[in-house]
């Protein structure tokens, strides 16, 4: 098959605005529009594209961020304190009541299988809110995730002796404890004898005992922990006999601090008890010097004539009756002691030693001669 040849160039119209070339000038335009609309076209696309993505990017991470965020607040951690001597029954009932388990009574069939009673470690703990028991049980056996530093308050100490002691570890700043522990409000009161009371100070509620505490800790979280070990430490205590007693519980911790201050020995705990019931029956002062050195906070050194007779309701050498507030912070032997005092008629005593022993009596000359002879202070 033979196809037409092409006819020479020589054939193709010529003339002005006429080429050899098929495209004329016209169409090399036109085309190079075109190319350029498509181009413009393609880039338009492609930032379109790019734009696409990116929002598809950022409206995942959002929800990644939303969907952590959601989960930390759905498993937040949660800070409980297990204060050293706590049985199994008292730290189950914290972690209940802290939502870190759903059971005490579970927790503790489960200590006892495992006869962890004794290896449960005091700390203050953050768990997170779901964990399982047995997670929670083995965390608190290893000591796991607890105390970064440990921290002793002695028996009988007022606020301002704490503040002092704290200043001296350095560990917490003690005008910040001092300057909390007259804010109750800031704080959950733990209930004396079933009873929250109603305070100003929290002064003889912040129970003396050790504490371990995380570091970056302070004022505030050891005030709490006191206050929660004092509810702990107290509750099994027989507050029914204070109504006997004619006090109502928080004025029972009033009379537990002035035994902490006057008691060195710890026989004499409940006859400095019965002293203080005899002469509040007998409508006599107290005569107790520890109240007047906490109103004028004064713990060492000898007293004044200006200092004891400071005009003062915790003067009890001028006012009858006990103080308006305990004086210092009693342990659960001298809260007992106030709760359970002798049955003795004795309404003196004075310090027969140096050793701390006092001598007893009901009758005021004895007391006269004994005095003659105690040790110098």
């Amino acid at each position: 098959m033979s196809y037409p040849s092409r006819p020479p160039s020589s054939q193709w119209p010529s003339g002005p605005g006429v080429s050899g070339d098929p495209w004329g000038p016209g169409d090399r335009r036109r085309r190079r529009w075109i190319t350029r609309i498509l181009i413009v076209i393609a880039f338009v696309a492609s930032i379109s594209i790019v734009a696409y993505v990116v929002d598809r990017g950022v409206s995942w991470v959002q929800e990644r961020s939303t969907t952590s965020t959601t989960q930390a607040a759905e498993n937040p951690t949660i800070r409980v304190v297990i204060s050293s001597g706590m049985t199994a029954t008292q730290v189950g009932k914290v972690l209940e009541e802290e939502g870190v388990i759903e059971s005490s009574s579970a927790f503790v069939d489960l200590v006892k299988s495992r006869g962890s009673e004794g290896k449960l470690r005091p700390g203050t703990y953050r768990f997170a809110s779901d964990l399982e028991l047995i997670e929670v049980v083995d965390a608190l056996e290893r000591g796991e995730g607890s105390s970064s530093f440990r921290l002793t308050i002695p028996e009988g100490l007022a606020i301002s002796q704490t503040a002092e002691l704290l200043d001296e570890e350095g560990t917490i700043n003690g005008d910040d404890y001092a300057d909390l522990a007259s804010k109750p409000e800031e704080f959950v009161v733990p209930a004396v004898g079933g009873e929250v009371p109603e305070v100003t100070t929290l002064e003889g509620l912040l129970f003396p005992s050790t504490y371990f505490l995380l570091i970056g800790d302070g004022a505030t979280e050891l005030i709490g922990a006191q206050l929660a070990a004092f509810e702990a430490k107290t509750a099994s205590l027989p507050w029914e006999k204070a109504e006997a007693l004619g006090l109502t519980p928080y004025e029972v911790v009033v009379v537990a601090s002035l035994i902490e201050k006057e008691a060195s020995i710890a026989k004499e705990r409940p006859l400095i008890s019965a002293v203080i019931r005899n002469r509040i029956k007998e409508d006599m002062t107290l005569g107790i010097d520890a109240t007047v050195r906490y109103a004028v906070d004064k713990w060492t050194g000898p007293l004044t004539s200006e200092d004891l007779e400071v005009d003062s309701p915790y003067n009890t050498r001028i006012f009858k009756g006990l103080p308006p507030t305990p004086i210092c912070s009693p342990g659960v032997d001298a809260l007992r002691a106030a709760l359970e005092p002798a049955a003795v008629d004795y309404l003196y005593y004075v310090l027969e030693d140096t050793d701390g022993n006092h001598f007893f009596t009901a009758d005021y000359e004895e007391f006269l001669q004994a005095k003659e002879n105690a040790p110098s202070q």
